[in-house]
């Protein structure tokens, strides 16, 4: 027992005696010194990072959080003369997503990314399979779809799936679509105009963009304490136009008759205040959706009335005419003889589109009626034979050869004849070997109807500022003399000749009005230089009313495939516009349907408020005598009824209570379109319309009581 204890005792004394070994020694030393390094070298970046380089980190930190970012300015509106908007700054949404931030958050749901996907997709219809791809990536931003619509926003609003997110965007829109498109241009991605009057009015519309500055965060936003407006961003001005947005619709529904009547290579329309200037309404082919502008064929661009020059035929007859009676060298009186049908020049033969017949003995007056270019040429060798340069020197004076004061964006000039020999004043006198614009022939026709003043054309009525504050108007403006008035009223009678006895009969206005108007057919050139037998430039001219000139509208047709050759092709759309623009204004009665002088169709009044029916009675010639108030639920003379003017019509009006989302739905049979369009923008309804001519039916029952902004569609038929 003794022993084993003396034996432990030994053993744990001999342990304490025994030494470290170098071995370890060496290792506590060396993992000693290792760690010193490092914290040395810890020490000595910290100092470096802190002390020497802080200031230069800082300041680059500070440079990947710090921003610039333009504010984009509103853009000014586009109004039409009666401040309806054709084109506006709008708020469209953009949704983005944060992928990562979603996935982490979709167990909240209890749903799948799978399902998630197939949501977010039926609610923007987007694929699911492209949804779940964008879903999988590693990221914070990611955007999912630009542009979304106010229905989408409020699905995926509704879906309530963290992660999504929109971001307020400014867009161009144009609230009435293809109504004006091709006239009005476009917008691209930043926000400069590219055609039409976007274009030509980009500087007065476009505003001055602002500045901001601040420090963003990793997921690209602005850290709020941080943001900084360097400099306030200048809405752009509006501008209020001349166009009519009513009859604006009137030229393009015809423009889309012509089209599907006659499948020209293209046709224009105009309408001018003869007296003013001032264009009401300008349409052609190239028509399209400003709002769709992404999809857009690159040929639509060009807006026909200004950009495009086509030689203009027997129109340019009023232009020589007018010229040679201000001259002196000949009356509206003045003899001719077209005994052949064919003027010799030179080598050069000009035939009458009468030829192998011929007009015979004729007055100026008769010539002009008939569009005979015989006479015609020997009109422009008389001019010619006073002074080689008066015709260049009128021509220039009408506004031929030169851009207008519009400035339209790519405007053209025209040609004007490439000498001064007797061929150039021939040919040019009956409109060939001359090139000009459709803005420049109403203006000049405008001016001999406008006894001789030629006003200066114009789009723009007015400029107004974000205030609503008018900054500059435009006013009707004289260019100059260009005939004197006796000149002009000479060749007014010749235009009314031209309608009554020529080859405008076709052209007679159905509602009685006397006008006065020239045919246009011109030949086109083929790619050799020659004169094609078989494509024409049909035209047509027209100013009513005679004794008051208030409207001159000029149609354009390029190569119809259908419907000949004749100028006469073009009556029914000339008719149709100059008529429904007349009735728009009021210039005349607009009468529902003439029968006689003193005979109509009685219209029903069923819907309409007791102003509405007081102002149809007025324009129709009836007289009503009022029971009640409200709308008209009765009518003493049934509708469709053939009664004299000045008959005795009693109607019944009842108060009927309507919500303000309701309202009531107005007889519109027997109207023509611009008096229904009147009517039913007062109850706040649209109108969808086939057809041209008067109101023959409506989809929706008058009397009926319907949502605000609902449509009625109708047909129209003679």
């Amino acid at each position: 027992m003794d022993n084993k204890l003396i034996k432990k005792k030994d053993l744990k004394n001999k342990l304490k005696k025994r030494p470290i070994g170098k071995v370890e020694n060496k290792r506590i030393k060396l993992f000693l010194g290792i760690t010193g390094f490092i914290f040395l070298v810890v020490i000595l970046r910290l100092f470096q990072i802190q002390v020497v380089l802080g200031n230069a980190l800082r300041e680059e930190s500070y440079s990947m959080r710090k921003d610039e970012s333009e504010i984009t300015a509103e853009r000014g509106s586009i109004l039409d003369t009666n401040g309806i908007e054709l084109a506006v700054d709008a708020s469209v949404y953009s949704l983005w997503m944060d992928p990562s931030y979603l996935r982490q958050n979709l167990s909240n749901k209890e749903i799948n990314k799978e399902s998630a996907a197939d949501l977010i997709g039926q609610a923007i219809d987007l694929q699911t399979d492209f949804v779940l791809r964008k879903i999988e990536l590693n990221s914070g931003f990611i955007w999912l779809k630009k542009e979304v619509s106010f229905e989408e926003v409020e699905k995926i609003k509704n879906l309530e799936i963290t992660g999504l997110y929109f971001q307020e965007e400014g867009s161009r829109y144009y609230p009435d679509h293809a109504v004006g498109g091709n006239l009005l241009g476009f917008v691209n991605k930043t926000g400069d105009g590219v055609t039409g009057l976007e274009a030509t009015y980009n500087d007065i519309l476009q505003g001055q963009n602002g500045l901001v500055k601040g420090e963003k965060d990793g997921q690209n936003n602005y850290i709020a304490d941080t943001l900084k407006t360097i400099k306030e961003a200048v809405p752009g001005n509006t501008i209020v136009l001349t166009i009519d947005q009513k009859a604006q619709y009137i030229a393009e529904r015809e423009i889309a008759n012509i089209e599907k009547d006659l499948n020209p290579v293209s046709a224009s329309i105009m309408v001018m205040e003869t007296k003013t200037g001032a264009i009401v309404a300008s349409a052609n082919t190239n028509n399209y959706d400003s709002n769709e502008y992404r999809n857009l064929d690159i040929n639509l661009y060009r807006t026909l009335e200004y950009q495009n020059i086509y030689e203009p035929g027997s129109t340019m007859k009023i232009i020589t005419a007018a010229a040679a009676i201000n001259e002196g060298v000949v009356n509206e009186n003045s003899v001719f003889y077209d005994n052949t049908g064919t003027r010799t020049i030179g080598t050069n033969t000009i035939k009458c589109w009468v030829y192998p017949s011929h007009h015979g003995k004729e007055t100026l007056t008769q010539a002009v009626a008939n569009s005979c270019n015989p006479v015609l040429v020997d009109v422009s060798l008389l001019l010619k034979k006073k002074n080689p340069d008066l015709w260049v020197d009128y021509l220039e004076k009408f506004g031929f050869g030169s851009k207008t004061e519009i400035k339209f964006t790519g405007e053209a000039k025209g040609i004007l004849p490439a000498g001064t020999g007797d061929i150039y004043y021939a040919t040019s006198a009956i409109g060939q070997g001359i090139a000009v614009t459709s803005i420049q022939m109403i203006s000049a026709i405008s001016a001999v109807a406008n006894d001789g003043q030629k006003m200066k054309p114009y789009l723009v009525k007015e400029i107004i500022d974000q205030d609503g504050n008018i900054i500059e108007s435009f006013e009707p403006t004289i260019e100059s003399q260009v005939v004197s008035k006796d000149a002009a009223e000479a060749v007014q009678r010749m235009m009314k000749a031209v309608v009554e006895t020529g080859t405008g009969k076709k052209f007679k206005l159905s509602n009685n009005i006397e006008s006065m108007g020239k045919t246009g057919t011109a030949q086109k050139v083929n790619a050799l230089g020659q004169y094609s037998a078989n494509d024409y430039v049909l035209s047509y001219v027209g100013i009513a009313p005679y004794n008051n000139p208030k409207y001159t509208v000029f149609v354009i047709i390029d190569e119809p495939e259908t419907g000949g050759s004749s100028s006469s092709t073009v009556a029914p759309y000339y008719k149709a516009v100059m008529e429904d623009i007349l009735a728009l204004y009021s210039v005349s009665d607009s009468e529902i349907s003439t029968l006689g002088y003193n005979k109509i169709i009685m219209p029903d009044f069923t819907g309409l408020t007791i102003t509405e029916a007081e102002n149809l009675a007025e324009n129709i010639g009836v007289k009503l005598e009022i029971n009640g108030t409200g709308y008209i639920t009765n009518q003493s003379i049934s509708k469709n009824k053939l009664i004299n003017k000045d008959s005795k019509v009693v109607i019944t009006a009842k108060e009927i209570k309507l919500n303000e989302n309701q309202t009531i739905i107005p007889a519109l049979i027997g109207l023509r379109l611009p008096d229904a369009i009147k009517i039913a923008e007062n109850a706040n309804l649209k109108i969808n319309f086939k057809g041209s001519g008067i109101i023959t039916e409506q989809s929706i029952s008058p009397g009926s009581i319907a949502l605000k902004e609902s449509i009625i569609n109708v047909k129209l038929g003679d």
